[in-house]
């Protein structure tokens, strides 16, 4: 019995002993199809270990103890390999506290340090995170308080981003961004751009219909009337005519016929404008060139019967598609003016000022609107 007891007692001991010479283990837990399964274990006090700590104190909402436990780690381990993991999860646990701006010191010096690490796609996930956050309103903190716009960070942030992962399904995300931010600011040239851009390097995006739509639309609005630059409804015209043939249901739901009427007469509006200023300057075989212009390529509009009425005034009897109408151009050339003739010149879309002595005659961009 006493020897039972003892032997007892030892195995007892001898199992304390192991115990204690193995060391504790990390439970790694990874998010599987919305369950969190344990996946790993790391002995205790390895800095693996410790990551997973960061990552359990991010998971239970406790952010300021998973930045403070991430800060001893990196400064523990500058030269660790896991390095860009812990400045991830440090910028995670600041952009949980809604920290953006300094959540992206973190994501910034990944994409530019650590371009190869596996953190790289995932910082570069959570910048556009916070691109759409900023685009959206959301203002960048000062003094506790959220007043400083950051419509340019986002700006930057969704540039950045194609520029680092050119032809990625991110880059595709970020551009899109990028044009829908553009549009829904009302800057319809550089949304226009944007989206150009966007279709260019994407031509089989899942979002290419919902583009083109934004494309027309952008450039329709940078027409400011028939004194400026028509150089978004002659883009626009063309992008319709593509649209129909690529995606046609949709474009009758949107009216793309319609569209390309309101085009035809805001065109033909121009040069009616660009005929009756050179009659304002008795350059009438210009005039009659530029009214029969507008009957031969706009038959149908207002702009073309205003142009039938004047050529009936002048004396002209208007014959479509006749021969005087092809023969026209070489002797309105001839009358065109050249450089030492630049106030002469008729109104051009991108508005260039006249001389004074011919400004108030000259149709142009009022000072107004500059």
């Amino acid at each position: 019995m006493i020897h039972t007891h003892w032997r007892r007692i030892f195995t007892a001991w001898l199992l304390v002993a192991v115990a204690t010479l193995i060391p504790a283990r990390a439970e790694t837990y990874e998010l599987q199809e919305g369950v969190f399964k344990e996946v790993e274990s790391w002995p205790a006090g390895t800095p693996e270990y410790r990551l997973q700590q960061i990552r359990r104190l991010i998971a239970e909402e406790e952010y300021d103890d998973a930045i403070d436990l991430a800060d001893e780690w990196i400064e523990d381990n500058p030269y660790h390999f896991l390095l860009p993991q812990a400045l991830l999860l440090r910028g995670d646990a600041k952009a949980h506290e809604k920290n953006y701006f300094k959540a992206l010191y973190d994501y910034e010096y990944i994409a530019r340090a650590y371009p190869d690490s596996s953190a790289f796609f995932p910082a570069l996930e959570r910048e556009l995170d916070i691109a759409r956050t900023y685009g959206s309103g959301v203002r960048r903190k000062f003094w506790g308080m959220r007043i400083l716009p950051a419509g340019d960070e986002a700006e930057e942030l969704f540039i950045r981003i194609q520029e680092r992962t050119p032809g990625s399904r991110l880059a595709e995300r970020a551009g899109k961004a990028l044009g829908d931010f553009y549009f829904q600011r009302k800057e319809m040239a550089l949304a226009a751009e944007a989206f150009d851009i966007f279709l260019e390097n994407h031509p089989r995006s899942q979002w290419r219909s919902d583009a083109m739509k934004k494309l027309i639309d952008a450039n329709l609005a940078t027409f400011k009337g028939p004194r400026f630059d028509a150089t978004g409804l002659i883009e626009a015209q063309q992008r319709i005519e593509s649209f129909k043939t690529d995606f046609p249901a949709t474009s009758e739901q949107i009216g793309a016929d319609a569209l390309l009427v309101r085009i035809d007469e805001s065109l033909a509006q121009k040069a009616l404008v660009t005929a009756q200023w050179y009659d304002r300057k008795d350059r009438r075989v210009s005039a009659r060139f530029m009214y029969r212009r507008v009957v031969r390529d706009y038959p149908g509009s207002s702009a073309a019967a205003e142009a039938k009425r004047r050529l009936g005034e002048l004396g002209e009897t208007v014959a479509p598609e006749s021969a005087e109408a092809s023969a026209e151009p070489e002797e309105a050339e001839s009358q065109a003016p050249d450089d030492a003739e630049k106030m002469d010149q008729p109104p051009t879309q991108r508005p260039e000022t006249a001389p004074d002595a011919e400004q108030a005659d000259t149709p142009t961009q009022p000072e107004a609107e500059k």
